[in-house]
């Protein structure tokens, strides 16, 4: 069976995409998750933080996230920045609602971030910071600004669900290691967070709303970026009164940047907008038995470099901007 892929990504985190629905493409679960599994493997060819499959066939597309080893997942918000520019630009639309996760997210084209990096705005579902959604075991209604001891002796953390759960602290110093320990504490605290959560340390930069965020995710680890973290972050910087809801603040990371804000809605609802790069890399048939024997040969591979060329200064500028503002990489 051969497959014709597309490997794109927003901030450096790497998705595959591929047309038709999961459930038509394949016979079994089993059948799925180990083709997933082995296109996603970085030991292999091809390799990925995930994929995205797209039925575009319908008015309203749809498409199906799957982490890399083949579980589902609600959203990669990164990448489905680079499916809904698939999207936009196969129907020659300016904006797209498109389902996934069971929420209905609206893609829109804007500007380029920088000559040869198209980009892509996702405004999301309204985000909760109620405790029962995150979810967090808490006494009080939401979760925001407070010790969780058994995480961190001092560090104050605020809870969201982008709907996935984040837990975000604002640090004056970016510790690596401090974050990872406390990243892998969340995912073994059934008694606190019993769905585990990402975590996220946000750290001001100089420049007037800026801020550097890194996540570790849940079952993933330390990753260039994570969009819900850019979100959840965004969204934590807001509500601790560190910028106006409206304003796009800009995010960095080490994969990139992404710029969000936050729109009230009517009902008092939060609704955030996420604008970043959405960067097609390249794209091959592979025939999967193949890949599967060991039998790679001569892929056949279309490199799109002029894009990764000029991405490849985006992401350069970027990082000389984190590093000047005093972040350690």
């Amino acid at each position: 069976m051969k497959f014709e892929l597309l490997k794109a990504h927003g901030s450096s985190n790497d998705i595959l995409i591929v047309d038709g629905r999961p459930d038509e493409l394949f016979a079994t679960v089993a059948e799925l998750v180990g083709f997933v599994r082995l296109v996603c493997d970085r030991r292999g060819p091809l390799g990925s933080d995930g994929i995205y499959f797209v039925d575009d066939a319908r008015k309203v597309p749809e498409a199906f996230f799957f982490n890399p080893d083949g579980t589902p997942a609600k959203l990669c918000g990164n990448g489905l920045r680079c499916v809904g520019r698939l999207v936009l630009e196969r129907r020659g639309a300016e904006a797209q609602d498109i389902l996934t996760g069971g929420g209905r997210f609206r893609a829109e084209r804007i500007a380029a971030l920088a000559p040869g990096v198209p980009a892509v705005a996702i405004e999301l579902p309204p985000v909760t910071f109620r405790a029962a959604d995150v979810p967090i075991v808490s006494r009080t209604a939401e979760h925001v600004d407070t010790v969780l001891p058994a995480l961190h002796p001092s560090l104050r953390f605020t809870g969201v669900a982008v709907p996935n759960s984040h837990l975000v602290a604002i640090v004056d110093e970016y510790d690596e290691s401090e974050l990872v320990a406390v990243g892998r504490a969340a995912a073994q605290l059934p008694e606190i967070l019993p769905a585990g959560a990402n975590v996220s340390f946000v750290r001001r930069l100089p420049a007037p709303r800026e801020i550097f965020v890194r996540t570790f995710e849940r079952g993933a680890g330390l990753t260039p970026s994570c969009g819900s973290g850019v979100v959840a972050s965004r969204l934590v910087y807001s509500r601790l009164g560190h910028a106006v809801a409206d304003e796009a603040v800009v995010v960095r990371n080490l994969g990139g940047s992404a710029r969000c804000l936050v729109t009230p809605s009517p009902d008092g609802s939060r609704i955030p907008r996420l604008e970043g790069n959405a960067t097609f890399v390249y794209r091959a048939v592979v025939d999967v038995e193949r890949l599967r024997q060991g039998d790679h040969g001569e892929l056949d591979v279309e490199l799109l470099t002029d894009e990764i060329a000029a991405y490849e200064l985006f992401y350069e500028d970027n990082l000389r901007v984190v590093r000047d503002g005093g972040v350690p990489l």
